[in-house]
């Protein structure tokens, strides 16, 4: 009796924590200039260029707004960051405003989709399938 009054609290508890974690993300499209996290939150003006050797000291790139805001994009790898750094992108994905983050769907550079989680879950599919 006592774990049935005990499941019935936690499913309870897990049906009122749903919309609570659904209501923190939105989708939305953000646009901005993709820079490397170690450069802004030091303060600096980098990379400046693609060639610039602070590419590759950079642990990650974040999207940041005209207004200063800035988000990171954990689902995209650090390749295809680095690849459109210092590039004015437009993301479109779930923006979380508490983790300063989007789980980017799409991602394009002067309107040329670049990236699509759609076009890399069919590629995943693809590579999974047994060879003939």
């Amino acid at each position: 009796m006592k774990t049935k009054k005990y499941c019935f609290f936690l499913a309870v508890l897990v049906m009122l924590l749903i919309p609570a974690l659904v209501a923190n993300a939105k989708m939305s499209t953000v646009k901005g200039k993709i820079t490397g996290y170690t450069c802004l939150t030091r303060g600096y003006i980098c990379p400046i260029d693609k060639a610039d050797p602070m590419i590759n000291l950079e642990n990650d790139f974040v999207l940041v707004t005209p207004k200063g805001d800035y988000y990171f994009m954990p689902n995209l790898t650090l390749g295809l960051k680095a690849r459109h750094a210092l590039e004015t992108v437009e993301v479109t994905g779930e923006v979380s405003k508490k983790y300063k983050s989007i789980k980017v769907n799409t991602l394009s550079v002067g309107g040329k989709e670049v990236y699509s989680k759609a076009a890399e879950d069919k590629m995943i599919e693809e590579l999974n399938r047994p060879a003939p």
